[in-house]
């Protein structure tokens, strides 16, 4: 794990002692580790080997031929013997391949079930290792890399703050008093994401919520900065692993014609793709879609408001867990939703109550700083009928199961 870097100081450090808060939102952070399954993934070529012997005596004549096919695991034999062929088939319980992912993928449902059908547990400041020494209880956490969270804990959506740095993009909290990440350049954090995904392409897509902030440490962002992290987007992932509001759009005039008209896209159409989210709303958000119009050409989807539902470009919105009345409008709307639900210091009764609140209002990403259980304490963030992934309880149709999301 990469040590922390040297940040810039910033003014009134005490103002940041608490975080920077999330309107419409949460939680703070804390989290902690935990062992689990590995994902893997398997394919195999076919390879086939094929032995023929004639032996002709007199008027007699015997011919036999012996071919054995593998493909992914499996073996087949063949035999033929004067006209007569038999034929067996055995399954290998050892798959051919080196990775051992054992995700689902191709599942029947694939072509039925929509990313809107799925809830997710994800995290909050997904980089956040605990400083030294903490200024305020909210920053006593630490996360795992964000690797280890995919495979280990489950995690299929994250949130990471974006600074400005001299050399370029940089993650972390508040500059200096809590500034130290598990991956401290932003492109380093996804090509960590990348390296994980390419090794398990059959993963439900993973939501990356990215922060612009140049309030807590770095150099003040623009317009143009925003350009610059499009192109970091895409520098790392390529359009086809990038699930971009294009995508969504299509040939609609709008991502909200689209949603409206066709929904969100299969299961089948975007397993092994990565997602991501502006979480601003202020001016970084009205730069980012050219005044509150669009999202066309962008890398990003930008979170909307409850006020925007009907926005050209609406898709996606972070909300608070218990907010009814925005959540049922978001679900008429078919947009997906994010909100906060557990963070460092509360309770832990209150808890696993807001998660139940969360869970059964079908909120898709459900953002927590306990992914994993830790020690102390008895809450964490358990989809106990689904992991990394559980069915919708407002959206998915009855023919879903969690398993055939994904099943670690």
């Amino acid at each position: 794990m990469a040590g922390p870097m040297r940040r810039a100081p910033v003014l009134l450090l005490a103002a940041f002692a608490c975080g920077s808060p999330d309107p419409g939102a949460s939680g703070t952070a804390t989290a902690g580790t935990s062992s689990g399954t590995t994902e893997a993934e398997t394919s195999a070529g076919a390879e086939t080997t094929s032995t023929s012997t004639s032996t002709s005596t007199g008027d007699a004549t015997t011919s036999t031929s012996t071919s054995t096919s593998t493909t992914t695991g499996v073996d087949t034999t063949t035999t033929t013997t004067s006209g007569e062929t038999t034929s067996t088939s055995t399954t290998s319980d050892t798959d051919a391949a080196t990775d051992t992912d054992t995700s689902t993928g191709g599942d029947p449902l694939d072509d039925l079930l929509t990313l809107d059908h799925v809830q997710v547990k994800g995290t909050h400041n997904s980089y956040h290792v605990e400083p030294p020494i903490p200024f305020d209880a909210s920053h006593e956490y630490s996360h795992a890399p964000l690797d280890v969270q995919l495979a280990d804990q489950g995690v299929r959506a994250f949130e990471l703050d974006v600074h400005e740095g001299l050399g370029g993009f940089e993650v972390y909290h508040i500059s200096v008093i809590d500034s130290v990440s598990t991956c401290d350049a932003f492109t380093d954090c996804l090509e960590v994401i990348k390296g994980w995904s390419d090794d398990h392409p059959l993963h439900l897509p993973v939501a990356v919520w990215l922060e612009i902030k140049d309030s807590t440490g770095g150099l003040p962002i623009d317009a143009g900065d925003l350009d610059l992290i499009d192109d970091d987007i895409r520098a790392v992932f390529p359009e086809e692993r990038l699930l971009t509001p294009d995508d969504i759009q299509g040939d609609y005039a709008s991502v909200r014609a689209a949603l409206e008209d066709g929904g969100w896209p299969t299961i089948a159409s975007v397993r092994g793709q990565v997602l991501f989210v502006l979480l601003n709303t202020d001016d970084k958000s009205e730069d980012y879609t050219y005044g509150f119009t669009t999202t066309e050409g962008r890398a990003m989807f930008a979170r909307v408001e409850p006020d925007q539902f009907a926005a050209p470009w609406a898709a996606i919105a972070k909300l608070g867990l218990s907010d009814d009345a925005s959540i049922t409008a978001a679900h008429a709307a078919q947009i997906l939703i994010a909100t906060n639900v557990c963070g460092a210091g509360e309770d832990d009764d209150a808890c696993q109550a807001d998660l139940e609140t969360a869970m059964a209002n079908g909120i898709h990403m459900l953002k927590d700083d306990f992914p994993a259980p830790i020690q102390g304490k008895t809450y964490w963030m358990d989809l106990v009928d689904g992991n990394p992934a559980r069915c919708n309880p407002v959206t998915a149709p009855p023919e879903c199961t969690s398993a055939a999301l994904e099943d670690l």
